[in-house]
C-alpha cells in the first residue's frame, strides 16, 4: 500500500525556509533526503519548483501541487491539481508518496500523512517560513540518525521519523 511520508529539515524554533531557500548546507541530511525520495513520486509547491532553477530531481517522478490550471511547469516536471491526484499516480506506480514542500503543501497532506520524516538542526537561526511543532499525541517519533556540526554540515542534528499513532 503506498504511504504518505513528509519530509523536511528545521531548525528549534520551526524555520524550513528563508527567502525562498534552505539557508544552509546539511550534507548529512541531503544524503538522506536522497536516499528516502530516489526512485519515488515526489511532490512539491511552485515555490519549491522554482527553488530547483528549472531542474526536475533525478530518478524521481517530480509532481507540482497547485490550484492554477495555467501553471506552467518545465520539462521533466507534472501539474496535479490536488492530492488525490499526486496519491493516485504513487498508488498506480507502486510507490510511496514524498511530500517536500513547501508549508502549504505539508499543511495539503497533514491529516493523511502515514510518516513524518524530520531533521531537527540544534541552532536558533530564525527565517521567513516555520512549521508547527509535529503533534506528540497524534505521532510517535523515534531517532533514526544523528551527527555533529562538521566541515559537510554546518549544526548538529537528529533525524526524526514519527509514525501516527
Amino acid at each position: 500500500m503506498t504511504k504518505i511520508n513528509l519530509i523536511w529539515a528545521q531548525t528549534q524554533d520551526g524555520t524550513i525556509a528563508l527567502n525562498g531557500t534552505i539557508p544552509w548546507h546539511q550534507k548529512a541530511d541531503l544524503a538522506f533526503f536522497r536516499t528516502q525520495t530516489l526512485d519515488q513520486v515526489i511532490v512539491m509547491g511552485r515555490n519549491t519548483m522554482a527553488s530547483f532553477g528549472g531542474r526536475a530531481l533525478p530518478h524521481r517522478r517530480n509532481l507540482v501541487l497547485t490550484h492554477d490550471r495555467t501553471l506552467s511547469v518545465p520539462v521533466d516536471f507534472e501539474k496535479v491539481l490536488n492530492p488525490a491526484a499526486a496519491l493516485a499516480i504513487a498508488t498506480t506506480a507502486g510507490v510511496d508518496l514524498q511530500i517536500i514542500g513547501g508549508k502549504a503543501i505539508y499543511e495539503s497532506f497533514m491529516t493523511c500523512a502515514d510518516q513524518l520524516y524530520v531533521t531537527y538542526l540544534d541552532t536558533d537561526f530564525t527565517g521567513d517560513v516555520q512549521m508547527a511543532p509535529v503533534d506528540e499525541a497524534l505521532w510517535s517519533g523515534t531517532v533514526i540518525a544523528s551527527g555533529i556540526a562538521d566541515a559537510e554540515n554546518d549544526y548538529d542534528y537528529q533525524i526524526v521519523k514519527y509514525v501516527r499513532r
